[in-house]
Protein backbone atom coordinates (compact mmCIF):
# COMPACT_ATOMS: atom_id res chain seq x y z
CA UNK A 1 0.00 0.00 0.00
CA UNK A 2 1.07 3.59 -0.64
CA UNK A 3 0.97 4.34 3.09
CA UNK A 4 3.41 1.52 3.83
CA UNK A 5 5.81 2.86 1.22
CA UNK A 6 5.62 6.34 2.72
CA UNK A 7 6.34 5.11 6.21
CA UNK A 8 9.22 2.93 5.07
CA UNK A 9 11.01 6.06 3.86
CA UNK A 10 10.75 7.94 7.14
CA UNK A 11 13.91 8.28 9.15
CA UNK A 12 14.65 7.57 12.79
CA UNK A 13 12.62 9.41 15.42
CA UNK A 14 10.60 11.31 12.84
CA UNK A 15 9.60 7.95 11.38
CA UNK A 16 7.74 7.20 14.55
CA UNK A 17 5.14 4.93 13.01
CA UNK A 18 7.08 2.41 10.97
CA UNK A 19 6.37 -0.58 13.16
CA UNK A 20 2.78 0.49 13.76
CA UNK A 21 1.87 0.75 10.11
CA UNK A 22 3.69 -2.40 9.18
CA UNK A 23 1.83 -4.26 11.90
CA UNK A 24 -1.41 -2.65 10.77
CA UNK A 25 -0.87 -3.94 7.26
CA UNK A 26 0.63 -7.30 8.14
CA UNK A 27 -1.28 -10.14 6.55
CA UNK A 28 -0.20 -13.07 8.58
CA UNK A 29 2.79 -15.26 9.33
CA UNK A 30 3.01 -16.68 5.82
CA UNK A 31 3.77 -13.28 4.24
CA UNK A 32 1.78 -11.05 1.95
CA UNK A 33 0.60 -13.85 -0.30
CA UNK A 34 -1.24 -15.43 2.61
CA UNK A 35 -3.69 -12.54 2.56
CA UNK A 36 -4.56 -12.63 -1.14
CA UNK A 37 -8.12 -13.99 -1.48
CA UNK A 38 -8.67 -17.00 -3.70
CA UNK A 39 -12.45 -16.74 -4.13
CA UNK A 40 -13.22 -15.00 -7.46
CA UNK A 41 -15.69 -12.50 -6.01
CA UNK A 42 -13.39 -11.70 -3.11
CA UNK A 43 -10.40 -11.35 -5.42
CA UNK A 44 -12.27 -8.92 -7.66
CA UNK A 45 -13.21 -6.80 -4.66
CA UNK A 46 -9.62 -7.01 -3.40
CA UNK A 47 -8.26 -5.71 -6.72
CA UNK A 48 -10.85 -2.92 -6.80
CA UNK A 49 -9.88 -1.96 -3.25
CA UNK A 50 -6.19 -1.89 -4.15
CA UNK A 51 -6.96 0.34 -7.13
CA UNK A 52 -8.96 2.67 -4.88
CA UNK A 53 -6.02 2.81 -2.48
CA UNK A 54 -3.71 3.77 -5.35
CA UNK A 55 -6.06 6.70 -6.06
CA UNK A 56 -6.08 7.60 -2.34
CA UNK A 57 -9.81 6.92 -2.27
CA UNK A 58 -9.99 5.38 1.19
CA UNK A 59 -13.79 5.44 1.33
CA UNK A 60 -14.14 3.38 -1.85
CA UNK A 61 -11.32 1.08 -0.73
CA UNK A 62 -13.07 0.44 2.58
CA UNK A 63 -16.30 -0.44 0.77
CA UNK A 64 -14.55 -2.87 -1.57
CA UNK A 65 -12.67 -4.54 1.28
CA UNK A 66 -15.97 -4.95 3.12
CA UNK A 67 -17.47 -6.51 -0.01
CA UNK A 68 -14.51 -8.86 -0.33
CA UNK A 69 -14.73 -9.88 3.30
CA UNK A 70 -18.37 -10.86 2.86
CA UNK A 71 -17.19 -13.36 0.24
CA UNK A 72 -14.05 -14.39 2.15
CA UNK A 73 -14.66 -13.69 5.87
CA UNK A 74 -11.59 -13.39 8.04
CA UNK A 75 -9.11 -13.12 5.17
CA UNK A 76 -6.09 -11.68 7.03
CA UNK A 77 -4.89 -9.44 4.21
CA UNK A 78 -8.27 -7.88 3.61
CA UNK A 79 -8.96 -7.50 7.33
CA UNK A 80 -5.75 -5.56 7.95
CA UNK A 81 -5.87 -3.48 4.78
CA UNK A 82 -9.62 -2.98 5.10
CA UNK A 83 -9.12 -1.74 8.64
CA UNK A 84 -6.54 0.80 7.52
CA UNK A 85 -8.75 2.02 4.66
CA UNK A 86 -11.78 2.30 6.95
CA UNK A 87 -9.71 4.17 9.53
CA UNK A 88 -8.50 6.71 6.98
CA UNK A 89 -12.03 7.11 5.63
CA UNK A 90 -13.49 7.63 9.10
CA UNK A 91 -15.76 4.64 8.56
CA UNK A 92 -17.37 2.82 11.53
CA UNK A 93 -16.28 -0.42 9.82
CA UNK A 94 -12.83 0.23 11.31
CA UNK A 95 -14.18 -0.59 14.76
CA UNK A 96 -15.54 -3.96 13.58
CA UNK A 97 -12.28 -4.90 11.91
CA UNK A 98 -10.15 -3.72 14.86
CA UNK A 99 -11.62 -6.52 16.95
CA UNK A 100 -10.08 -9.01 14.49
CA UNK A 101 -6.57 -7.55 14.77
CA UNK A 102 -5.09 -8.46 18.16
CA UNK A 103 -1.67 -6.89 18.60
CA UNK A 104 -2.23 -4.30 15.91
CA UNK A 105 -1.28 -0.99 17.50
CA UNK A 106 -3.63 1.20 15.48
CA UNK A 107 -6.48 -1.18 16.29
CA UNK A 108 -5.48 -1.01 19.96
CA UNK A 109 -5.67 2.79 19.90
CA UNK A 110 -9.08 2.72 18.27
CA UNK A 111 -10.37 0.24 20.85
CA UNK A 112 -9.00 2.37 23.69
CA UNK A 113 -10.70 5.39 22.17
CA UNK A 114 -13.98 3.52 22.03
CA UNK A 115 -13.70 2.53 25.69
CA UNK A 116 -13.25 6.22 26.53
CA UNK A 117 -16.28 7.13 24.43
CA UNK A 118 -18.24 4.51 26.37
CA UNK A 119 -17.16 6.23 29.61
CA UNK A 120 -15.00 3.31 30.75
CA UNK A 121 -11.74 5.12 31.41
CA UNK A 122 -10.34 2.28 33.49
CA UNK A 123 -10.66 -0.03 30.49
CA UNK A 124 -9.27 2.67 28.20
CA UNK A 125 -6.22 3.01 30.42
CA UNK A 126 -5.71 -0.75 30.44
CA UNK A 127 -5.94 -0.92 26.64
CA UNK A 128 -3.53 1.99 26.14
CA UNK A 129 -1.11 0.42 28.64
CA UNK A 130 -0.61 -2.51 26.24
CA UNK A 131 0.94 -0.22 23.62
CA UNK A 132 4.73 -0.56 23.29
CA UNK A 133 7.13 2.09 24.54
CA UNK A 134 8.81 2.92 21.23
CA UNK A 135 8.04 4.64 17.93
CA UNK A 136 4.65 6.33 17.48
CA UNK A 137 3.08 4.24 20.21
CA UNK A 138 5.81 5.41 22.56
CA UNK A 139 4.96 9.02 21.79
CA UNK A 140 1.19 8.77 22.10
CA UNK A 141 0.99 6.22 24.93
CA UNK A 142 1.79 8.64 27.82
CA UNK A 143 -0.72 11.15 26.47
CA UNK A 144 -3.55 8.65 26.20
CA UNK A 145 -2.81 7.02 29.55
CA UNK A 146 -2.68 10.44 31.18
CA UNK A 147 -6.10 11.43 29.91
CA UNK A 148 -7.49 8.01 30.87
CA UNK A 149 -6.18 8.58 34.40
CA UNK A 150 -7.75 12.03 34.44
CA UNK A 151 -11.02 10.43 33.39
CA UNK A 152 -10.79 8.25 36.50
CA UNK A 153 -10.30 11.32 38.69
CA UNK A 154 -6.53 10.93 39.07
CA UNK A 155 -5.15 14.24 37.80
CA UNK A 156 -1.85 13.93 39.69
CA UNK A 157 -1.25 10.46 38.28
CA UNK A 158 -2.02 11.88 34.86
CA UNK A 159 0.57 14.64 35.28
CA UNK A 160 3.15 12.16 36.55
CA UNK A 161 2.80 10.22 33.29
CA UNK A 162 3.58 13.33 31.25
CA UNK A 163 6.32 15.15 33.16
CA UNK A 164 9.08 12.60 32.29
CA UNK A 165 8.53 13.53 28.64
CA UNK A 166 8.95 17.30 29.01
CA UNK A 167 12.42 17.10 27.45
CA UNK A 168 11.39 14.86 24.55
CA UNK A 169 13.00 16.92 21.79
CA UNK A 170 10.60 18.32 19.17
CA UNK A 171 7.64 16.76 20.99
CA UNK A 172 8.26 18.47 24.35
CA UNK A 173 5.60 21.10 23.78
CA UNK A 174 3.02 18.39 23.06
CA UNK A 175 3.45 16.88 26.53
CA UNK A 176 3.67 20.25 28.29
CA UNK A 177 0.52 21.53 26.60
CA UNK A 178 -1.44 18.39 27.47
CA UNK A 179 -0.20 18.66 31.06
CA UNK A 180 -1.45 22.25 31.11
CA UNK A 181 -4.84 21.17 29.80
CA UNK A 182 -5.11 18.44 32.45
CA UNK A 183 -4.12 20.80 35.27
CA UNK A 184 -6.54 23.42 33.93
CA UNK A 185 -9.42 20.94 33.70
CA UNK A 186 -8.61 19.75 37.25
CA UNK A 187 -8.71 23.39 38.49
CA UNK A 188 -5.04 23.15 39.47
CA UNK A 189 -4.34 26.76 38.54
CA UNK A 190 -0.78 26.79 39.90
CA UNK A 191 0.45 23.94 37.71
CA UNK A 192 -1.67 25.08 34.78
CA UNK A 193 -0.13 28.57 34.89
CA UNK A 194 3.37 27.11 34.95
CA UNK A 195 2.74 24.70 32.08
CA UNK A 196 0.92 27.26 29.92
CA UNK A 197 3.81 29.64 30.52
CA UNK A 198 6.22 27.00 29.26
CA UNK A 199 4.40 26.67 25.92
CA UNK A 200 4.14 30.42 25.26
CA UNK A 201 7.36 30.32 23.24
CA UNK A 202 5.87 27.84 20.78
CA UNK A 203 5.03 29.02 17.27
CA UNK A 204 1.46 30.34 17.30
CA UNK A 205 -1.18 28.22 15.61
CA UNK A 206 -4.94 28.14 15.65
CA UNK A 207 -5.52 25.67 18.46
CA UNK A 208 -2.76 26.99 20.70
CA UNK A 209 -4.15 30.51 20.34
CA UNK A 210 -7.63 29.26 21.31
CA UNK A 211 -6.27 27.41 24.33
CA UNK A 212 -4.07 30.24 25.63
CA UNK A 213 -6.73 32.89 25.00
CA UNK A 214 -9.25 30.82 26.94
CA UNK A 215 -6.85 30.49 29.86
CA UNK A 216 -6.05 34.20 29.90
CA UNK A 217 -9.69 35.28 29.57
CA UNK A 218 -10.87 33.00 32.37
CA UNK A 219 -8.21 34.52 34.63
CA UNK A 220 -9.46 38.01 33.82
CA UNK A 221 -6.53 38.83 31.52
CA UNK A 222 -8.66 39.80 28.55
CA UNK A 223 -5.94 41.99 27.06
CA UNK A 224 -3.57 39.03 26.93
CA UNK A 225 -6.34 36.89 25.47
CA UNK A 226 -6.99 39.45 22.73
CA UNK A 227 -3.25 39.57 22.03
CA UNK A 228 -3.21 35.82 21.39
CA UNK A 229 -5.67 36.30 18.55
CA UNK A 230 -3.86 39.39 17.26
CA UNK A 231 -0.70 37.31 16.96
CA UNK A 232 -2.64 34.52 15.27
CA UNK A 233 -4.12 36.93 12.71
CA UNK A 234 -0.71 38.44 11.98
CA UNK A 235 0.89 35.02 11.52
CA UNK A 236 -2.02 33.38 9.68
CA UNK A 237 -3.96 36.09 7.78
CA UNK A 238 -6.35 33.48 6.38
CA UNK A 239 -7.71 32.99 9.91
CA UNK A 240 -8.40 36.69 10.46
CA UNK A 241 -12.05 36.24 9.47
CA UNK A 242 -12.55 33.83 12.40
CA UNK A 243 -11.17 36.15 15.09
CA UNK A 244 -14.46 37.90 16.05
CA UNK A 245 -16.24 34.58 16.58
CA UNK A 246 -13.27 33.14 18.48
CA UNK A 247 -13.12 36.19 20.74
CA UNK A 248 -16.83 35.86 21.50
CA UNK A 249 -16.18 32.38 22.91
CA UNK A 250 -12.80 32.87 24.56
CA UNK A 251 -14.26 32.75 28.10
CA UNK A 252 -15.16 29.09 27.60
CA UNK A 253 -12.77 26.24 28.50
CA UNK A 254 -11.62 24.28 25.47
CA UNK A 255 -11.64 20.96 27.35
CA UNK A 256 -14.55 19.71 29.43
CA UNK A 257 -14.01 15.93 29.51
CA UNK A 258 -11.23 13.37 29.40
CA UNK A 259 -12.49 12.13 26.05
CA UNK A 260 -12.10 15.62 24.62
CA UNK A 261 -8.62 15.69 26.14
CA UNK A 262 -7.67 12.50 24.30
CA UNK A 263 -8.84 14.10 21.06
CA UNK A 264 -6.65 17.09 21.89
CA UNK A 265 -3.69 14.76 22.46
CA UNK A 266 -4.06 13.28 18.99
CA UNK A 267 -4.48 16.76 17.47
CA UNK A 268 -1.42 18.26 19.15
CA UNK A 269 0.75 15.29 18.20
CA UNK A 270 -0.52 15.46 14.61
CA UNK A 271 0.46 19.12 14.52
CA UNK A 272 4.00 18.20 15.56
CA UNK A 273 4.30 15.69 12.70
CA UNK A 274 4.42 18.35 10.01
CA UNK A 275 6.74 16.92 7.34
CA UNK A 276 5.29 15.89 3.95
CA UNK A 277 6.55 12.35 4.50
CA UNK A 278 4.46 12.16 7.68
CA UNK A 279 1.17 12.87 5.92
CA UNK A 280 -0.29 9.42 6.56
CA UNK A 281 0.60 9.63 10.25
CA UNK A 282 -1.07 13.01 10.58
CA UNK A 283 -4.21 11.77 8.87
CA UNK A 284 -4.39 8.70 11.12
CA UNK A 285 -4.00 10.72 14.32
CA UNK A 286 -6.55 13.27 13.12
CA UNK A 287 -9.05 10.51 12.38
CA UNK A 288 -8.61 9.31 15.96
CA UNK A 289 -9.17 12.87 17.18
CA UNK A 290 -12.41 13.13 15.21
CA UNK A 291 -13.53 9.69 16.37
CA UNK A 292 -13.35 11.04 19.92
CA UNK A 293 -14.61 14.54 19.19
CA UNK A 294 -16.37 15.09 15.85
CA UNK A 295 -16.80 18.82 16.60
CA UNK A 296 -13.03 19.42 16.84
CA UNK A 297 -12.94 21.74 13.85
CA UNK A 298 -9.18 22.48 13.98
CA UNK A 299 -8.68 18.75 13.38
CA UNK A 300 -11.04 18.91 10.39
CA UNK A 301 -9.14 21.85 8.93
CA UNK A 302 -5.82 20.08 9.38
CA UNK A 303 -7.13 16.78 7.99
CA UNK A 304 -8.72 18.43 4.96
CA UNK A 305 -5.46 20.23 4.26
CA UNK A 306 -3.55 16.95 4.35
CA UNK A 307 -6.16 15.19 2.21
CA UNK A 308 -5.98 17.91 -0.44
CA UNK A 309 -2.20 17.74 -0.58
CA UNK A 310 -1.48 20.74 1.60
CA UNK A 311 1.51 18.95 3.12
CA UNK A 312 3.11 18.88 -0.34
CA UNK A 313 2.24 22.27 -1.90
CA UNK A 314 4.05 21.50 -5.16
CA UNK A 315 1.75 18.55 -5.84
CA UNK A 316 -1.54 18.99 -7.70
CA UNK A 317 -4.40 17.37 -5.74
CA UNK A 318 -6.57 14.87 -7.56
CA UNK A 319 -10.35 15.11 -7.74
CA UNK A 320 -10.59 12.24 -5.26
CA UNK A 321 -8.37 14.08 -2.78
CA UNK A 322 -10.40 17.27 -3.12
CA UNK A 323 -13.69 15.42 -2.66
CA UNK A 324 -12.23 13.74 0.44
CA UNK A 325 -11.34 17.15 1.84
CA UNK A 326 -14.83 18.50 1.10
CA UNK A 327 -16.39 15.50 2.86
CA UNK A 328 -14.21 16.18 5.91
CA UNK A 329 -15.26 19.84 6.08
CA UNK A 330 -18.95 19.28 5.31
CA UNK A 331 -20.15 18.78 8.94
CA UNK A 332 -19.00 22.27 9.99
CA UNK A 333 -22.01 24.60 10.30
CA UNK A 334 -22.33 28.41 10.47
CA UNK A 335 -22.70 28.11 14.25
CA UNK A 336 -19.07 27.00 14.51
CA UNK A 337 -16.62 29.86 15.26
CA UNK A 338 -14.34 28.48 12.56
CA UNK A 339 -17.05 28.27 9.93
CA UNK A 340 -15.69 31.20 7.90
CA UNK A 341 -12.18 29.81 7.21
CA UNK A 342 -13.70 26.36 6.66
CA UNK A 343 -16.11 27.77 4.08
CA UNK A 344 -13.28 29.63 2.32
CA UNK A 345 -11.31 26.38 2.12
CA UNK A 346 -14.39 24.62 0.75
CA UNK A 347 -14.90 27.38 -1.82
CA UNK A 348 -11.34 27.08 -3.08
CA UNK A 349 -11.74 23.31 -3.40
CA UNK A 350 -15.00 23.76 -5.32
CA UNK A 351 -13.34 26.26 -7.64
CA UNK A 352 -10.51 23.83 -8.33
CA UNK A 353 -13.16 21.23 -9.16
CA UNK A 354 -14.54 23.69 -11.75
CA UNK A 355 -17.62 24.52 -9.70
CA UNK A 356 -17.25 28.31 -9.48
CA UNK A 357 -20.94 29.10 -8.97
CA UNK A 358 -21.06 26.95 -5.81
CA UNK A 359 -17.79 28.45 -4.63
CA UNK A 360 -19.05 32.01 -5.02
CA UNK A 361 -22.34 31.18 -3.29
CA UNK A 362 -20.35 29.91 -0.32
CA UNK A 363 -18.10 32.97 -0.23
CA UNK A 364 -21.13 35.27 -0.44
CA UNK A 365 -22.46 33.47 2.63
CA UNK A 366 -19.18 34.13 4.45
CA UNK A 367 -19.23 37.79 3.37
CA UNK A 368 -22.68 38.15 4.92
CA UNK A 369 -21.51 36.61 8.22
CA UNK A 370 -18.17 38.32 8.93
CA UNK A 371 -16.91 41.91 9.01
CA UNK A 372 -15.65 43.16 5.62
CA UNK A 373 -12.48 41.28 4.76
CA UNK A 374 -10.38 42.01 1.69
CA UNK A 375 -9.11 38.43 1.57
CA UNK A 376 -12.58 36.93 1.09
CA UNK A 377 -13.46 39.44 -1.64
CA UNK A 378 -10.11 38.71 -3.31
CA UNK A 379 -10.76 34.96 -3.18
CA UNK A 380 -14.10 35.50 -4.90
CA UNK A 381 -12.48 37.72 -7.51
CA UNK A 382 -9.75 35.16 -8.18
CA UNK A 383 -12.28 32.36 -8.63
CA UNK A 384 -14.32 34.40 -11.09
CA UNK A 385 -11.24 35.63 -12.97
CA UNK A 386 -9.98 32.07 -13.38
CA UNK A 387 -13.44 31.12 -14.64
CA UNK A 388 -13.28 33.87 -17.26
CA UNK A 389 -16.02 35.92 -15.58
CA UNK A 390 -13.99 39.13 -15.57
CA UNK A 391 -16.79 41.66 -15.10
CA UNK A 392 -18.05 39.86 -12.01
CA UNK A 393 -14.50 39.46 -10.73
CA UNK A 394 -13.91 43.21 -10.98
CA UNK A 395 -16.87 43.90 -8.68
CA UNK A 396 -15.29 41.78 -5.94
CA UNK A 397 -11.85 43.32 -6.46
CA UNK A 398 -13.49 46.76 -6.21
CA UNK A 399 -14.88 45.85 -2.80
CA UNK A 400 -11.55 44.45 -1.61
CA UNK A 401 -9.69 47.58 -2.71
CA UNK A 402 -12.30 49.84 -1.10
CA UNK A 403 -11.61 48.27 2.29
CA UNK A 404 -8.03 49.60 2.21
CA UNK A 405 -9.09 53.15 1.39
CA UNK A 406 -6.92 55.85 -0.16
CA UNK A 407 -3.61 54.57 1.23
CA UNK A 408 -3.50 50.82 0.61
CA UNK A 409 -0.67 48.74 2.09
CA UNK A 410 1.96 47.10 -0.08
CA UNK A 411 0.13 43.76 0.08
CA UNK A 412 -2.73 45.30 -1.90
CA UNK A 413 -0.58 45.23 -5.05
CA UNK A 414 -2.12 41.87 -5.97
CA UNK A 415 -5.63 43.32 -5.95
CA UNK A 416 -4.72 46.07 -8.40
CA UNK A 417 -2.77 43.61 -10.52
CA UNK A 418 -5.62 41.11 -10.72
CA UNK A 419 -8.20 43.80 -11.40
CA UNK A 420 -5.96 45.18 -14.12
CA UNK A 421 -5.76 41.75 -15.76
CA UNK A 422 -9.56 41.53 -15.78
CA UNK A 423 -9.90 45.02 -17.24
CA UNK A 424 -7.36 44.20 -19.94
CA UNK A 425 -9.26 41.01 -20.78
CA UNK A 426 -12.34 43.18 -21.28
CA UNK A 427 -10.36 45.43 -23.67
CA UNK A 428 -10.49 48.28 -21.18
CA UNK A 429 -6.83 49.29 -21.30
CA UNK A 430 -7.68 52.78 -20.08
CA UNK A 431 -8.66 51.24 -16.72
CA UNK A 432 -6.12 48.41 -16.76
CA UNK A 433 -2.97 50.51 -17.22
CA UNK A 434 -3.48 52.69 -14.10
CA UNK A 435 -4.21 49.60 -12.00
CA UNK A 436 -1.05 47.88 -13.22
CA UNK A 437 0.99 51.02 -12.52
CA UNK A 438 -0.55 51.24 -9.03
CA UNK A 439 0.36 47.60 -8.38
CA UNK A 440 3.93 48.36 -9.42
CA UNK A 441 4.07 51.47 -7.24
CA UNK A 442 2.94 49.46 -4.21
CA UNK A 443 5.46 46.67 -4.84
CA UNK A 444 8.13 47.70 -7.37
CA UNK A 445 9.94 44.36 -7.49
CA UNK A 446 7.13 42.05 -8.52
CA UNK A 447 8.39 40.25 -11.64
CA UNK A 448 4.90 39.28 -12.78
CA UNK A 449 3.65 42.87 -12.71
CA UNK A 450 6.77 44.08 -14.51
CA UNK A 451 6.32 41.33 -17.09
CA UNK A 452 2.61 41.92 -17.65
CA UNK A 453 2.87 45.68 -18.00
CA UNK A 454 6.06 45.62 -20.07
CA UNK A 455 4.72 42.96 -22.42
CA UNK A 456 1.39 44.77 -22.76
CA UNK A 457 3.17 47.93 -23.83
CA UNK A 458 5.25 45.95 -26.32
CA UNK A 459 2.18 44.31 -27.84
CA UNK A 460 0.60 47.72 -28.23
CA UNK A 461 3.81 49.16 -29.70
CA UNK A 462 4.01 51.71 -26.88
CA UNK A 463 6.87 52.83 -24.61
CA UNK A 464 9.18 50.12 -25.96
CA UNK A 465 12.29 51.41 -24.20
CA UNK A 466 10.46 51.60 -20.86
CA UNK A 467 8.92 48.19 -21.49
CA UNK A 468 12.33 46.69 -22.21
CA UNK A 469 13.81 48.17 -19.03
CA UNK A 470 10.92 46.71 -17.01
CA UNK A 471 11.36 43.30 -18.57
CA UNK A 472 15.12 43.34 -17.98
CA UNK A 473 14.37 44.09 -14.33
CA UNK A 474 11.86 41.21 -14.25
CA UNK A 475 14.40 38.79 -15.74
CA UNK A 476 16.89 39.87 -13.09
CA UNK A 477 14.34 39.07 -10.40
CA UNK A 478 13.30 35.71 -11.90
CA UNK A 479 15.94 34.56 -14.42
CA UNK A 480 14.46 31.07 -14.85
CA UNK A 481 10.94 32.09 -15.86
CA UNK A 482 10.51 31.28 -19.53
CA UNK A 483 7.47 33.53 -19.95
CA UNK A 484 9.37 36.58 -18.69
CA UNK A 485 12.37 35.89 -20.93
CA UNK A 486 9.91 35.43 -23.80
CA UNK A 487 8.50 38.90 -23.13
CA UNK A 488 11.98 40.41 -23.18
CA UNK A 489 12.68 38.60 -26.44
CA UNK A 490 9.40 39.84 -27.88
CA UNK A 491 10.07 43.51 -27.11
CA UNK A 492 13.62 43.13 -28.41
CA UNK A 493 12.19 41.74 -31.65
CA UNK A 494 9.76 44.67 -31.86
CA UNK A 495 12.75 47.00 -31.58
CA UNK A 496 14.38 45.31 -34.58
CA UNK A 497 17.24 43.49 -32.82
CA UNK A 498 16.43 40.11 -34.36
CA UNK A 499 19.67 38.33 -33.41
CA UNK A 500 19.41 39.17 -29.71
CA UNK A 501 15.69 38.42 -29.73
CA UNK A 502 16.30 35.01 -31.30
CA UNK A 503 18.78 34.06 -28.56
CA UNK A 504 16.34 35.15 -25.86
CA UNK A 505 13.37 33.34 -27.41
CA UNK A 506 15.32 30.10 -27.85
CA UNK A 507 16.18 30.32 -24.14
CA UNK A 508 12.52 30.97 -23.31
CA UNK A 509 11.37 27.88 -25.22
CA UNK A 510 13.99 25.77 -23.44
CA UNK A 511 12.60 26.95 -20.09
CA UNK A 512 8.92 26.76 -21.06
CA UNK A 513 8.68 24.26 -23.95
CA UNK A 514 4.93 23.66 -23.70
CA UNK A 515 3.81 27.29 -23.85
CA UNK A 516 2.06 27.98 -27.15
CA UNK A 517 2.71 31.72 -27.12
CA UNK A 518 6.42 31.33 -26.38
CA UNK A 519 6.78 28.89 -29.28
CA UNK A 520 4.84 31.22 -31.58
CA UNK A 521 7.14 34.12 -30.71
CA UNK A 522 10.17 31.99 -31.53
CA UNK A 523 8.57 31.27 -34.89
CA UNK A 524 8.21 35.01 -35.43
CA UNK A 525 11.89 35.53 -34.65
CA UNK A 526 12.95 32.76 -37.05
CA UNK A 527 10.82 34.40 -39.75
CA UNK A 528 12.40 37.79 -39.13
CA UNK A 529 15.83 36.14 -39.30
CA UNK A 530 14.97 34.68 -42.70
CA UNK A 531 14.84 31.10 -41.37
CA UNK A 532 11.49 30.23 -42.92
CA UNK A 533 11.67 26.44 -42.39
CA UNK A 534 12.39 26.83 -38.68
CA UNK A 535 9.61 29.42 -38.38
CA UNK A 536 7.13 27.05 -40.03
CA UNK A 537 8.11 24.25 -37.65
CA UNK A 538 7.83 26.48 -34.57
CA UNK A 539 4.41 27.80 -35.54
CA UNK A 540 3.12 24.27 -36.11
CA UNK A 541 4.58 23.33 -32.74
CA UNK A 542 2.68 26.24 -31.17
CA UNK A 543 -0.57 25.07 -32.81
CA UNK A 544 -0.09 21.63 -31.27
CA UNK A 545 -0.04 23.17 -27.78
CA UNK A 546 -3.71 24.25 -27.81
CA UNK A 547 -3.37 28.04 -28.12
CA UNK A 548 -6.37 30.25 -27.42
CA UNK A 549 -8.56 31.29 -30.34
CA UNK A 550 -6.85 34.65 -30.88
CA UNK A 551 -3.33 33.19 -30.99
CA UNK A 552 -4.49 30.27 -33.12
CA UNK A 553 -5.93 32.65 -35.73
CA UNK A 554 -2.75 34.74 -35.70
CA UNK A 555 -0.52 31.69 -36.25
CA UNK A 556 -2.78 30.40 -39.03
CA UNK A 557 -2.51 33.76 -40.77
CA UNK A 558 1.28 33.77 -40.46
CA UNK A 559 1.48 30.25 -41.88
CA UNK A 560 -0.34 31.58 -44.94
CA UNK A 561 2.38 34.18 -45.39
CA UNK A 562 0.60 37.07 -43.74
CA UNK A 563 3.37 37.95 -41.31
CA UNK A 564 2.93 41.54 -40.11
CA UNK A 565 5.59 44.03 -41.04
CA UNK A 566 7.97 45.16 -38.31
CA UNK A 567 7.02 48.52 -36.81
Amino acid sequence: MEEMEIISRLGRRSAVAACIVLSACAVGPSGASAGIPLHDQAYGAFLAARYAVSRQDSAAAAQYYALGLRADPGNPGMVSEGFLAALLAGSPEARTLAAQLPGNQLATMLQGNQAALDGDFAKAGQVFATLPQDDLAGLVKPLLRAWASFGQGNAQVALSLLTPNFNNGPFSSVYILNAALIADAAHDDKDAAQFYGDVLSSAPDLRLAQILASWDARRGERGLAQAQFDTLAATHPNLRIAIPALRARMDQPVIHTATQGMAEAYLTLAGALNQPSQRFLRMTLLRFALQLRPDLTPARLMLAGAQAGGDTPQATPTQVQMHNALDTLAPVTPRDPLYAPVAVQEANLLATLNRPAEAIALLDKVIALVPPDAGVFADAGDILRNAGQNSDAIRYYDKAIAIFGANPPAVAWALYFDRGICEDALNNWAAAEPDLLRALALSPNQPYVLNYLGYSWAVRGEKLDQAKAMLQQAVGLDPNDGAIIDSLGFVTLRQGDTATALDLLIQAVELDPNNAEVNAHLGDAFWQAGQKLQADYQWHRALSLQPDAKLKAQIASELQGNFPAQP
